[in-house]
């Protein structure tokens, strides 16, 4: 019965959902699998639909099972998805990454059937809805009060990215280098907090995409979408996550005392041991005092001049963090066999790569190979 009753429904924001997350518009999915774009729009407008041909056609097309039309979505949330560079960022991109983030989050709450993960200690200090802006010196604070609520000292972070994993974050990658988007974050009432990043960056600006996201969770998670959407909000926010950033990778009781020269040099040496960029480390020693407005300046010439302000020192020697949580709840169900791989495939309704993506598994990992035909057989003692 329950079979029956999960092919018995097609649901039109599945549709929807998918068609967004592919950056495709409803003309261009229409010229795809050949039928009118107003048979689409009907689709979607819960006013008629599709035959299982037409859904096939456009499972193909969007890359998704045809269960994943069938399966009910989580509830809708008026939670505020925070986009870095929202600026240059069009409406298709951010509908993407919104939806990728919310893919994310089914994953995470199938394993969580299954799964204790980490209990979750990040702090929203502030918890206001509507907007106010904070004092950059009050930001520098509530830094300092989240590291040494992880007794993390002020030294550098060796993995941003386990450390959120372990204070209950849930952090994926995923391809974003077409949508102008760095990375996404959000945190509903009651769940758990969950960040997206792109995973064509270096790893340093990596590093600084995370802890800016984390600035949002920490200081912005509980305000209204009508604030965030206002053009003069959002550019303090952008601002108070940046330095939030700064703050919590580079803490000016530490950081600050080692800055012992203005040349590039040294500061290559520094960021090797701080494994954040050299123009991102310039701006926060700019923004303690430590270096004039000149001497900023004169960092960003130095680079420019070395043509190494995409491509700085180091980039390509920097190990890249990777998310792990995912990844281990799901071996570990295979591994325990409490689930075998096409069992997490078939219940997710998402076909195999868009997991593997997600979770940062192994490419093929949760692919089923056929049985050997060869049958055992042994001599006679």
């Amino acid at each position: 019965m329950e079979t029956a009753n999960r092919f018995s429904k097609f649901i039109p924001d599945r549709l929807i959902q998918a068609r967004e997350a592919r950056g495709v518009t409803l003309t261009e999915l229409a010229d795809i699998v050949e039928i009118s774009h107003q048979a689409i729009s009907k689709y979607e407008n819960k006013k008629s639909v599709p035959s299982f041909d037409t859904l096939e056609k456009l499972s193909e097309a969007l890359n998704v099972p045809v269960t994943f039309f069938y399966k009910e979505p989580p509830s809708k949330s008026e939670s505020v998805v925070y986009f870095r560079s929202m600026a240059m960022a069009t409406q298709k991109s951010k509908n993407v990454h919104q939806h990728k983030i919310n893919w994310i989050r089914e994953i995470h709450t199938y394993l969580e059937q299954y799964l204790d993960f980490p209990h979750i200690t990040v702090p929203r200090v502030i918890t206001r809805e509507s907007y106010i802006p904070t004092d950059f010196q009050e930001i520098d604070n509530i830094a300092s009060e989240v590291r040494k609520s992880w007794s993390l000292g002020n030294g550098p972070i060796s993995d941003i990215i386990l450390l959120l994993e372990k204070a209950g974050v849930i952090v994926a990658y995923s391809p974003s280098s077409s949508y102008k988007i760095d990375a996404c974050s959000k945190w509903e009432p009651g769940e758990r907090p969950y960040i997206l990043l792109s995973n064509d960056k270096t790893a340093p600006r990596s590093r600084f995409d995370i802890a800016h996201e984390l600035g949002h969770l920490v200081l912005h998670s509980r305000i209204k979408q009508s604030e965030f959407n206002k053009k003069v909000n959002y550019k303090l926010i952008e601002k108070e996550a940046n330095r939030f950033a700064g703050a919590f990778l580079l803490p000016a009781s530490s950081f600050g005392t080692e800055i012992v020269s203005t040349s590039l040099d040294h500061f290559v040496s520094l960021k090797k041991r701080w494994k954040v960029s050299i123009q991102a480390m310039a701006y926060r020693a700019h923004s303690l005092g430590i270096l004039s407005e000149y001497q900023h300046i004169n960092m960003r010439q130095k680079l420019a001049k070395n043509n190494q302000l995409t491509r700085e020192p180091l980039d390509d020697d920097l190990p890249f963090e990777q998310p792990s949580v995912l990844k281990q709840a799901i071996t570990a169900l295979v591994d325990h066999k409490a689930k075998t791989k096409q069992d997490i495939v078939s219940e997710l309704c998402f076909n195999r790569d868009e997991i593997e993506v997600l979770s940062n598994l192994d490419v093929n990992y949760l692919e089923t190979r056929e049985h050997s035909n060869v049958i055992q057989l042994n001599f006679k003692k």
